[in-house]
């Protein structure tokens, strides 16, 4: 019977350790990657952004001309409410392969600064924890997508949960599939409560600027 309890002991002990640490890397391990492709995809953009010259017009989004390919970044996304220096890049795809180094541009939406939806997804917890706050926002926070050639200003407007089935949320003209878009929106796509995916939070925005892209952008920190 010692030996029995013995042996129980020492297997919660280890399912105690290895339950441990699979929640360090949760919180610190992927954290750490993550923060290392930003680095990485910073690094990547600040070069071809500087070898490519100067900026062009404003609304100069055409897709060839933001060469999209899959788990690749073409643009920075700011959000001065989750605080002064929050910088991600954003990556093609939103895969967990893409999510889990990078909020990621949802295939088949518009691009910054085009008609139509513009939706970029990301983890609310893991990886950094980007969208951690979008729960948070409120109408009238201002949202900068940076790309080689402009910089995009979008104000919130509306705030929503829905469920993971409603993909009408990603038409050009959310909740309208078969309607013309007249605005120039971005909606912004992450799970809630924390650690589910019984609910996303929908967090949708219009383009009230846009500017040709200053430069001298530094690499994320």
């Amino acid at each position: 019977m010692r030996t029995l309890i013995r042996g129980f002991g020492e297997l919660c002990l280890t399912v105690g350790v290895i339950l441990l640490l699979f929640i360090a890397y949760l919180f610190w391990g992927t954290a750490w990657l993550a923060s290392n492709a930003q680095h990485a995809f910073a690094s990547q953009l600040n070069r071809q952004w500087a070898q490519a010259g100067s900026p062009s017009s404003p609304f100069d989004a055409r897709p060839d001309a933001l060469h999209l390919v899959t788990g690749q970044p073409f643009a920075f996304i700011r959000i001065p409410a989750f605080g002064k220096n929050w910088r991600f890049t954003i990556v093609e795809g939103t895969s967990l392969a893409q999510l889990n180094v990078s909020p990621g541009h949802v295939p088949g939406t518009q691009l910054p600064g085009q008609l139509g939806n513009f939706a970029v997804a990301g983890h609310r917890v893991t990886a950094g924890n980007p969208f951690w706050s979008e729960p948070s926002m409120r109408n009238g926070d201002l949202v900068y997508v940076d790309t080689q050639a402009n910089t995009y200003t979008y104000r919130v407007i509306g705030k929503q949960w829905v469920s993971p089935a409603d993909l009408n949320v990603l038409d050009p003209v959310p909740g309208h599939p078969h309607a013309r878009p007249t605005r120039r929106l971005i909606t912004l796509i992450t799970c809630d409560p924390a650690w589910t995916g019984t609910h996303r939070v929908i967090v949708t925005g219009v383009l009230v600027r846009a500017q040709p892209r200053v430069q001298t952008i530094a690499q994320h920190g």
